[in-house]
């Protein structure tokens, strides 16, 4: 064996450094700073050392005749203060030091401001808000470590989003908290709305829409969205000449079945531009829009092409189409039934749609039954059989006026499923029918038995949607000018104070 060296490294602490040496070797010693250290079995330590600091040792021994002399260059290892959360919420924290001091004796250590405690519970903060803390640890070498660290409480949580079509949007809001003691939210200018849908809007145009929460802790935190509206498709279809003169035109588009700002114009073929067309509105369900023109002049050809006007007053056009009022066909009533519906307790809101074909209509309502396992649910408006058969004899009947028709059902059983059509009865004696919708009562709050409705109890006029003057649905009345969409199919404009 050979020796470049009488001393290697074998380890270091933060006070200490250890020497190996060999038994082969005599007269071996380490020399730091003026003191003199010597092996103990077969080692060398040193202590009394400052951690995280370089140290230069000269080390001696002999090796036969051979005098070896080397200079060891050796590191004492740092000590390690930290500090982790151990529970965050909107006004709290709970932080814990640490620390890693090896061979090095402590003294002391907490939290400045906290003294002596290695854990704390920090109360009455503001969420979002960074907080920094300081955590010390005291050695027996008289020297102060620490570690400075900033945390921050949870935030309160906004979110936003929005279902957008060509002309509308459907715009919910939410807010996520933990501790924090909230005092008002909503849309800006709609306070304790988290839900709000918007028509009368351009097709291709930006909107932005802020939704905000308040708390008493932190403040107001809002989060804004920006959307973009579809394009519009307004494409006409063949006029429904039901008799002369009297027709039922109509046209498939992407727009909201809720939009108000939608219908008809129709001019004659030879008229100039010096006669303004006349206009009607129409109503949509499930893209489909329809509206019915009386006493066409039976002499003249006419045309006609859908419309849609924004709350902006632009308007958009689908393409003319040309009507012969004189070329009458039979067509059967179109009937549909909304799938919407408003439930609250053991009554509930229904909805459907009814234009009449060439026969009169004597009638027009919903059936509604309870629901069992062996009822059949019509898929399409053409299985009119299919749905003849299902509705059972038991059913009962509500009737309802409009082209969109709106009743009210009350009295039901709570707890409970039903099943509900809407339905049109023709001069010719004939029954049309609608889409079969369901729905279901909620609970019994008392435990006093439902009450059986008289289907024969005449149906108030009710008010089916509510929109302020930019075409914006609203679920409660607001100051100013409302437009009011009501069961019989009619539009009202009432002044809330």
């Amino acid at each position: 064996m050979s020796f470049n060296s009488p001393c290697f490294v074998r380890r270091t602490a933060q006070t200490s450094i250890t020497l190996w040496t060999s038994n082969l070797l005599s007269n071996v010693k380490a020399v730091l700073n003026g003191g003199s250290y010597y092996p103990q079995a077969d080692s060398i330590r040193i202590t009394g050392l400052e951690p995280n600091t370089n140290y230069e040792i000269v080390v001696f021994g002999d090796y036969g005749t051979m005098h070896l002399e080397n200079v060891i260059v050796a590191k004492t290892k740092d000590v390690s203060v930290s500090i982790g959360a151990v529970n965050k919420s909107n006004l709290t924290l709970k932080l814990k030091g640490s620390y890693d001091f090896g061979d090095l004796q402590v003294s002391s250590s907490g939290f400045e401001g906290y003294e002596g405690q290695d854990e704390i519970y920090v109360q009455g903060l503001t969420p979002g808000q960074s907080y920094s803390f300081t955590y010390y640890v005291n050695g027996a070498n008289g020297r102060k470590y620490t570690k400075t660290e900033s945390f921050q409480t949870v935030p309160v949580g906004v979110n936003v989003n929005a279902s957008v079509g060509p002309s509308s949007a459907q715009v919910t809001g939410s807010y996520s908290i933990l501790d924090a003691t909230v005092t008002d939210y909503g849309f800006e200018g709609y306070p304790k709305q988290n839900q709000m849908k918007f028509t009368g809007l351009d097709p291709n145009k930006s909107y932005n829409q802020t939704f905000y929460v308040i708390t008493k802790e932190g403040g107001k935190v809002t989060k804004q969205i920006t959307y973009t509206t579809e394009t519009l498709t307004l494409t006409t279809s063949q006029p429904k000449v039901i008799s002369a003169g009297n027709v039922i035109v109509a046209a498939e588009s992407n727009l909201d079945d809720e939009e108000t700002n939608v219908g008809f114009e129709w001019r004659r073929t030879d008229w100039t531009s010096d006669f303004a067309s006349n206009q009607g509105t129409a109503y949509l369900y499930n893209g489909t829009m329809e509206g019915y023109i009386r006493n066409l002049y039976t002499e003249k050809l006419w045309k006609f092409r859908p419309y849609y006007t924004s709350n902006a007053g632009n308007t958009y056009n689908g393409e003319w189409v040309g009507i012969d009022p004189t070329n009458t066909s039979y067509f059967e009533p179109t009937v549909h039934t909304y799938a919407n519906i408003s439930v609250n307790g053991n009554s509930a809101e229904v909805k459907g749609y009814a234009m009449r074909g060439t026969d009169n209509v004597t009638s027009q309502g919903f059936a509604y039954w309870v629901q069992t396992s062996n009822v059949k649910e019509r898929e399409s408006a053409n299985d009119a059989p299919a749905l003849v058969q299902s509705i059972p004899s038991n059913a009962k009947i509500v009737e309802a006026s409009g082209q969109v028709m709106t009743a009210t059902l009350s009295g039901l059983n709570y707890g409970t499923t039903y099943c509900y059509v809407a339905f049109v009865k023709t001069s010719e004696g004939e029954t049309f029918y609608g889409e079969q919708q369901s729905f279901s009562t909620g609970e019994d709050p008392s435990g006093i038995d439902d009450v059986v409705m008289d289907a024969s109890d005449a149906m108030p006029v009710t008010v089916v949607a509510r929109y302020n003057m930019n075409g914006q649905q609203i679920s409660t009345p607001q100051p100013g000018v409302n437009i009011l969409r009501m069961s019989d199919g009619t539009v009202r404009k009432v002044l809330v104070k």
